[in-house]
């Protein structure tokens, strides 16, 4: 695992893997905010895609439901408002919003740059950008975009996207709630920083976001923490689509044999059957996992320990791959492998 490759800067179409530069991807612009693809559907064999969204302080987007997918909004940058079902957030960076199929949401920028992350369950919806936006070729967005609202493009959308507008309804009151953890069954949900159950494995810190339970089995979500040094070995997933989206920090990525070094925006798509491994550089390095369908974001759980501190310890012990960790993970579509 000695060769480096540089990040891609445009999707391949196609289920390989690759990683996805900061500020790349497919971009489309609309009504002053740019959302940009970084895995799509064609990379994931329709099990989920991964957008992220910039823009200025505005006003709320339409109220709307997807007949078919489940959206999870990540705040990664200023105070992004979302609103899911009968209640609402401001969300600031580390905030989560669980948006499940059929629950009526929206969101509003409400700082001079904001941003949020996250994945679509199934995969396509991010279509959406290319049918009603205009490309964009640069990063974040334009200081004005004068282009008027794509009113007919909208209409085409709701018929060939299965959404369903609804203009006449009310957006419910930003509230506060405790936020603190999963609901345990697929419903709209909020979670504050940090929050979520915690466990420890090989000195690196999970903190879960999302399982089976609240995806219905279609998506899971956790963020990573750790110190430089610590690291995860070669292995593979049979039938699992995972991406990284490292938050801060390094993070040395290996995707069947091929080095990449990820910082701050960078994805990378791992799809099923790939080799892959990661370390972490640098004092400190932070990143969300996310995988389709959900399973193995149990790996944590099952193989490391329960821990009830929202930072990782200073001291580290290395992970190491022996007849335990194997039985441990027998149950997961996980299986470590020699790099």
């Amino acid at each position: 695992m000695t060769s480096q490759s540089r990040p891609s800067t445009e999707l391949p179409g196609e289920p390989v893997p690759y990683v996805q530069e900061a500020g790349s991807g497919r971009a489309h612009l609309l009504l002053g905010q740019v959302g940009r693809t970084l895995v799509g559907a064609e990379e994931t064999g329709g099990a989920m895609s991964v957008m992220t969204c910039t823009g200025p302080a505005g006003r709320p987007i339409p109220l709307h439901f997807h007949e078919a997918e489940l959206e999870v909004f990540l705040c990664t940058h200023g105070r992004v408002q979302l609103y899911a079902g009968d209640q609402s957030r401001v969300l600031v960076p580390g905030d989560l919003g669980v948006v499940p199929a059929r629950t009526l949401h929206a969101f509003q920028f409400h700082s001079a740059y904001s941003q949020f992350m996250g994945p679509i369950t199934p995969g396509g919806w991010d279509r959406f950008f290319d049918l009603t936006g205009t490309p964009f070729s640069t990063a974040a967005f334009p200081p004005v975009d004068p282009s008027p609202p794509p009113f007919e493009k909208f209409g085409r959308a709701e018929a060939e996207l299965t959404m369903k507008y609804r203009p006449d309804l009310p957006y419910p009151e930003a509230g506060e709630g405790s936020d603190d953890s999963l609901p345990g069954r697929p419903e709209p949900y909020f979670l504050r920083a940090g929050e979520g159950p915690r466990h420890l494995l090989g000195g690196q810190l999970a903190t879960t976001m999302i399982t089976s339970a609240e995806s219905g089995g279609q998506l899971g979500m956790a963020t990573i923490t750790g110190a430089g040094g610590t690291a995860i070995p070669s292995h593979v997933h049979d039938r699992t689509h995972e991406a990284l989206y490292v938050l801060d920090g390094r993070v040395r990525v290996w995707l069947d044999g091929d080095a990449h070094l990820l910082t701050a925006g960078d994805c990378a798509s791992v799809p099923a059957g790939c080799v892959h491994a990661y370390a972490f550089e640098g004092v400190s390095s932070r990143m969300v996992t996310m995988n389709a369908p959900g399973g193995i974001e149990a790996l944590f759980a099952v193989a490391g320990e329960p821990y009830e501190h929202p930072i990782f310890p200073p001291d580290a012990t290395p992970l190491t791959v022996d007849d335990a960790l194997t039985a441990a993970v027998g149950g997961l579509d996980v299986r470590f492998v020699e790099a």
